[in-house]
């Protein structure tokens, strides 16, 4: 087994100096008697996989007992058609790895990406169908942070909805081939609406691999902005390989690179144009849409919008902090033509004449409608209101100050 993960090293690695290097330290191991004192063969490739990254730190190398996969990989399958409908049925129930879908507050769209499929119809159909959603958003924030590896191509796949000609995006080197496969997207006119959309990826230090890949090239070609954290720095391609008695091991055999500069982010990762905590990057990506889109703007009505769903925006990511939040029982009462109870442990709005409306609270005393995203009231001291003691905030723009009735 030793020996064979040695030949596999020194026949596919991306590196030969480093194959050399981890074939040659992992026999001394051997030699050593190191692994023949392991009885548990979990343990025993957990070892075999830091002794490779001890020689040459790659997180895409990884050593696995998994005698499936291993049957797989050697063509020991019995029933194919069964293998390739359980992939497509687990691929299926992660939907592709398009996690969440939506528009938030001032039509800004947001997709959540948890992986890359590879690319087949049913994966394509899974990808469009989340951007047909989002083609008339305002802006687009594509959500990273928790996005590892997968299929290149499906990230050129995604890639070219950005592009309106042909873009050469990438390339990856194959040492074992010395040879270079290029990634070209192709224009999409079905997507026009993406071409000139900014965009906004949001990363974190588990941002990895094909996840990166996209990041990396959508942030050289000046189609999307990085908001967030540094991230682990994996830009190389894999493949597995049985390495007998039910092991395998997971080989990096390729490296991207940027088709002009030849630079990747293997170990160093993706640098963010803004830089914030992961927590923090959808509040900073969405305020950085409103700040761009409230500056070109010249529309005095379309204005008034924003700042309201910028106000909605800031409220809704405010994480509600009781000791800043004044007593619900306290706030009911009468105020102008509004009525505010509290019903079985929630705090209900109702203007005259209209719905009543249970209200959620969005933190700094202020609350939503639920089901209802017209408009938003703010309870606080009478000096940071104007003196009103609430406020209704209305999505075109308007505000209603309101004095609480004395009790008689």
């Amino acid at each position: 087994m030793v020996d064979s993960l040695g030949n596999q090293l020194l026949r596919f690695y991306v590196s030969k100096d480093a194959a050399i290097k981890m074939n040659a330290f992992i026999h001394k191991r051997y030699d050593e008697g190191v692994y023949n004192r392991i009885e548990d063969p979990y343990v025993l490739a957990g070892l075999l996989n830091s002794d490779g990254n001890a020689v040459q730190k790659d997180e895409h190398f990884h050593v696995e007992y998994n005698p499936a996969l291993a049957a797989e990989v050697s063509g020991n399958i019995d029933d194919v058609p069964r293998m390739v409908a359980q992939k497509l049925a687990q691929e299926k129930a992660r939907n592709y790895g398009f996690k969440r879908v939506e528009i938030l507050n001032g039509n800004i769209g947001y997709l959540e990406l948890s992986g890359f499929s590879r690319l087949n119809k049913y994966s394509k159909t899974a990808a469009d169908a989340a951007f047909r959603f989002l083609s008339g958003s305002r802006a687009l924030i594509i959500d990273l942070r928790y996005g590892v590896g997968g299929s290149p191509d499906m990230v050129n796949y995604i890639a070219g909805k950005f592009f309106k000609g042909k873009t050469h995006i990438a390339d990856i080197y194959i040492r074992s081939e010395n040879s270079t496969l290029p990634y070209w997207t192709s224009p999409d006119t079905a997507f026009a609406s993406f071409h000139k959309m900014p965009v906004y990826i949001l990363t974190s230090y588990k941002t990895f691999s094909a996840a990166e890949g996209l990041a990396y090239a959508l942030q050289k070609l000046k189609r999307a902005t990085i908001v967030g954290e540094q991230t682990r720095g994996g830009a190389h391609t894999v493949t597995y390989k049985p390495i007998g008695a039910g092991f395998v091991c997971d080989i990096p055999f390729g490296v991207v690179m940027d088709p002009l500069s030849k630079a990747n982010w293997e170990r160093s990762g993706i640098s963010p144009d803004i830089v914030c905590t992961a927590a923090a990057a959808p509040e900073v990506a969405q305020t950085e849409v409103f700040k761009q889109a409230i500056a070109a703007n010249t529309n005095k009505d379309e204005d008034a919008t924003m700042r309201w769903q910028q106000r909605m925006m800031y409220a809704a990511n405010r994480p509600l902090n009781s000791s800043d939040t004044l007593n619900c029982r306290a706030l009911t009462g009468v105020y102008g033509a509004n009525t505010v109870t509290f019903e079985g442990g929630t705090l209900y709005f109702q203007k005259a004449g209209m719905a009543k409306f249970a209200m959620v609270p969005m933190g700094d005393n202020y609350f939503r409608p639920l089901g209802n995203d017209t408009f938003l009231i703010g309870f606080a001291p009478k000096a940071r209101l104007g003196g009103d003691d609430m406020v209704v905030y209305y999505d075109d723009g308007r505000t209603e100050g309101c004095q609480k009735k004395a009790k008689p």
